[in-house]
């Protein structure tokens, strides 16, 4: 190909070709449409360049004004080449071998739509649709290091003096909370100012949640180019203000983020594309049937890692594949239910009702300076890209050394912590900065880690809480119940009237959670809840749980000290069945009763 051709051929797959047009846009041609009207439609709006640099030329006669053929003085027609077309064939071969030449290329991994990125030497790169920032400079959008970055409909740049002052950026919005009574610095920045007016939210956790959303949306500026990032889902009743805020969010973003109520995860991963463009969803709302939720949950949270690209059949029955890179923001008057997995990992920033006569502001009039300061955080944070991994490793370190929490929460809170310190201060957080959110953002102070259960104690809370009847007459009883008067200990002293009647409770329990695969035994000296690896009884409490079909042994197993049995170990007897078993502590199987050995007779002395 001419070195100044328009169009761009990239590479093929699976007898498709792929094209930079001359505007820029990825096109995606089969070989029949690589012809004609398809080819003239990439070369435009530069077209002529068909002709002129593979003309089709064809010998025709002059003619004089009269249309009568112009002969020479020998009586000779005279002829001449003129340019009637272009090669269509020439042009067709050439655009496909270029292709073939490129060799194997898939566009899934090898396209990056508009949003932040991350360069093979850790620096960022901003595509804003018509622009792309890469090396440090600004440059048309195309094939870059190995990647294509396509030209797509523009998004805002950004933009803003580096020092540039609250009350110069956005006075109106200044102005007015200086008359709501909160005080502005004359040198205040713009990040400061927004953290204010998130403050005139009332926030559950008011010191906490204002700063977390605004770490969200500095990090969700620059999704693509985190290694995680971090999801958050506002909540709150009628009258708090959510549709005001999330008004507040649209204004910011100016474009740059996909948001709508009632959407599907179908909508959401083929609006996004190749993008990593933010994602704001509202009326995320709890229902009977939570499926269409718990989809977009299970996208949110792969995007927070990308691990790996997603795979979807179609109705051609070919898979797709689809990678999201994406932070999310969900909201709703109530969070639906999830498992553990994807409870921790989100922010959930709850907001309670205004107080009787607010008002909440109209954001309309300030359309301008809040999407000037939009632009400004992105500024801010492409400015100061280099700071990132020294703020991240500073919080995470913190997260789990001071506040103890485990690595997952302190990617999502560390990151969303240090994009807030980015967005608002220079330099290193002190160390004293540092134990303050360590403590505030740690495990048992956040709802969000502090009832948190891992899937093994979820699965012995799942059992324990289970009612059951066992002896066939009589209300039912939860197994926690049965469990304790089949380990309570027992009392040995003739005079004890309840001696009898005690041994015999304890003895019948034993023998009903027999019924239900549970066994309570001795092993090297120690106490033991047993647990059966096949077992009806324990089948059919556990069948409307993920624990169901055999997983309990799995999930149990992982519990603190137990021990799951193997061929080298003899199975065990539950109420005439015959099974092998896990092993429990009877400490972990029954919490609080570490002092009160299970099978051990307690003697106690008494006074003749």
């Amino acid at each position: 190909m001419p070195d100044d051709c328009p169009v761009v051929p990239v590479g093929t797959e699976n007898g498709t070709f792929y094209f930079l047009t001359a505007l820029g846009e990825l096109r995606a041609l089969a070989p029949d449409k690589v012809a004609n009207k398809h080819i003239v439609a990439m070369f435009a709006p530069d077209s002529n360049y068909l002709e002129r640099a593979w003309p089709r030329r064809k010998e025709i006669a002059q003619v004089d004004e009269a249309g009568k053929p112009v002969k020479d003085k020998d009586g000779n027609v005279i002829k001449e080449w003129v340019t009637v077309g272009w090669n269509t064939e020439i042009v067709s071969a050439l655009l496909m071998d270029t292709c073939a030449q490129k060799g194997v290329w898939n566009p899934r991994e090898r396209v990056r739509g508009r949003g932040a990125w991350r360069a093979d030497d850790g620096s960022l790169i901003l595509h804003c649709g018509n622009h792309l920032l890469i090396n440090g400079r600004w440059v048309r959008p195309g094939e870059y290091g190995g990647m294509v970055y396509p030209m797509q409909t523009p998004i805002p740049r950004p933009d803003g003096a580096p020092r540039a002052k609250a009350e110069v950026m956005a006075p109106r919005l200044t102005a007015w909370l200086r008359d709501r009574g909160v005080e502005i610095p004359s040198d205040a920045s713009p990040s400061r100012l927004l953290l204010e007016i998130l403050r005139t939210w009332n926030w559950a956790r008011p010191m906490i949640d204002p700063v977390l959303l605004l770490g969200w949306f500095g990090a969700a500026m620059v999704g693509g180019a985190l290694k995680y990032r971090p999801l958050v889902w506002v909540t709150g009743g009628a009258e708090a203000g959510k549709s005001t805020l999330l008004e507040l969010i649209g204004y910011l973003f100016n474009g740059a983020i996909l948001q709508s109520p009632k959407a599907s995860e179908a909508g959401v991963r083929q609006t996004l594309g190749q993008q990593s463009l933010p994602v704001n969803l509202d009326e995320s709302e709890a229902d009977k049937d939570n499926s269409k939720i718990y989809a977009l949950i299970e996208l949110a949270r792969l995007a927070a890692t990308s691990q790996g690209n997603m795979l979807k059949g179609g109705q051609d029955h070919k898979a797709t594949e689809f990678r999201a890179e994406s932070c999310f923001l969900f909201s709703s008057i109530l969070v639906p239910p999830m498992e553990p997995a994807d409870r921790s990992r989100f922010a959930y920033l709850e907001l309670g009702a205004l107080p009787p006569g607010a008002r909440s502001p109209n954001f309309d009039r300030h359309v301008g300076e809040l999407r000037a300061i939009g632009a400004w955080l992105l500024k801010r944070f492409a400015d100061n890209w280099h700071r990132w991994s020294m703020l991240l490793d500073a919080y995470r370190d913190a997260l789990i050394d001071i506040g103890k929490q485990k690595n997952r929460a302190a990617d999502q809170f560390g990151t969303l912590r240090a994009a807030a310190e980015l967005l608002l201060h220079d330099g290193e957080p002190d160390a004293e900065e540092l134990a303050l959110w360590g403590g505030l953002l740690g495990r048992e102070a956040m709802d969000e880690t502090s009832s948190a259960e891992a899937e093994p104690m979820l699965c012995l809370s799942h059992l324990r809480s289970m009612p059951v009847n066992l002896v066939g007459v009589g209300p039912q009883r939860l197994v926690s119940e049965w469990l304790m008067d089949a380990t309570a200990p027992l009392i040995s002293t003739a005079l004890d009237p309840a001696a009898t009647e005690a041994k015999e409770r304890r003895a019948k329990a034993q023998a009903a959670i027999g019924r239900i695969g549970l066994k309570v035994v001795q092993e090297d000296g120690k106490d033991w809840l047993a647990v059966a690896t096949n077992h009806v009884g324990l089948a059919r409490l556990l069948q409307d749980t993920k624990f169901r079909d055999g997983v309990w042994t799995q999930a149990l197993a992982r519990l603190p000290g137990a021990i799951k049995s193997g061929r080298e170990r003899a199975a065990i007897r539950f109420a005439g069945h015959q099974s092998r078993c896990t092993l429990i502590p009877i400490a972990v199987a029954l919490p609080g009763e570490e002092d009160a050995p299970a099978i051990a007779v307690q003697k106690m002395e008494t006074a003749l």
